[in-house]
């Protein structure tokens, strides 16, 4: 991760060092507000309007040259997923739901397609990203009238069972990209739309991701653990108690994803500056 990071940086200043010479520096303050959400286990199609949450948040840009410009952020969004939004019958008996906010601070180069900005050249422009960031998760379930976190209870017997994996840290590192568009509404102001997903290094946004643990082993410890490890025979009727240990809970082999998208509105705040 850390070499990643280096390189980002890295490749992202050489870029702006020659995009145009630096000779032109803009500063913009900004608002973002839009939506969020996940790709995941609890997710069956990759934009289900149903799970699809508000977000916001704000941003600094500042834009070398006439190609390249280099945002910091801060976003808060929630994503959410459930098994009763699938069609097949054997994921919807699984029973398994979730909700987290999501807290981010990212930073990232955006690299337009079209000279933007200088002297009123261009009044738009198109543009794509990729960068860095730092996220905050915390799944939880409903359960009797009111939510539960998931990550302290293991539910996968992660900390618990000999056999289980280690908890998963609910603070991880994501990589942003995405593309966007901008457009000039005054010599200050700009309107802008953003999509950008979110490519994490943990399986876990939604607390589900391996196998089931032993559910008489995970009782013994934590009733309500094995509780929310194991929620088919809350459909009732004829679904029976089983301890389906080491059968797939999930799919471990694919990693997590979230997304912001919306609109962004700034005020920018002009500096010439001269290198050669």
């Amino acid at each position: 991760m850390r070499r990643f990071f280096l390189l980002f940086a890295f490749t992202g200043f050489c870029c702006a060092m020659s995009s145009g010479q630096m000779r032109f520096l803009t500063t913009e303050l900004g608002l973002f507000s839009g939506v969020s959400n996940y790709m995941g286990d609890l997710q069956q199609v990759r934009f289900d309007k149903d799970e699809l949450h508000e977000a916001y948040g704000v941003y600094l840009r500042y834009n070398f040259g006439r190609y390249v410009s280099l945002k910091f952020h801060a976003y808060k969004g929630v994503i959410s997923g459930s098994d009763s939004n699938f069609e097949g019958l054997l994921i919807r008996q699984r029973n398994l739901s979730f909700r987290s906010d999501i807290f981010e601070l990212g930073a990232q180069w955006e690299f337009s397609f079209t000279y933007f900005g200088e002297s009123q050249k261009r009044m738009a422009s198109p543009y794509f990203f990729v960068g860095a960031s730092w996220f905050f998760f915390n799944p939880q379930a409903f359960y009797q009238g009111e939510w539960i976190d998931l990550q302290p209870l293991g539910t996968e017997g992660q900390g618990i069972l000999e056999d289980a994996p280690e908890p998963y840290s609910l603070r991880q590192w994501a990589i942003p990209m995405g593309v966007g568009f901008v457009m000039s509404l005054s010599k200050h102001l700009n309107l802008g739309f953003e999509l950008g997903f979110r490519k994490t290094f943990t399986d876990y946004l939604d607390d589900v991701s391996g196998k089931y643990p032993d559910l008489d082993a995970l009782r013994e410890h934590n009733p309500l653990s094995a509780a929310l490890s194991y929620r088919t025979p809350e459909l009732g009727g004829n679904v029976r108690y089983e301890n389906p240990v080491h059968q797939a809970r999930g799919n471990s082999a694919d990693k997590d994803m979230y997304f912001f998208g919306g609109l962004t509105l700034s005020w920018t705040i002009r500096h010439w500056v001269k290198i050669k």
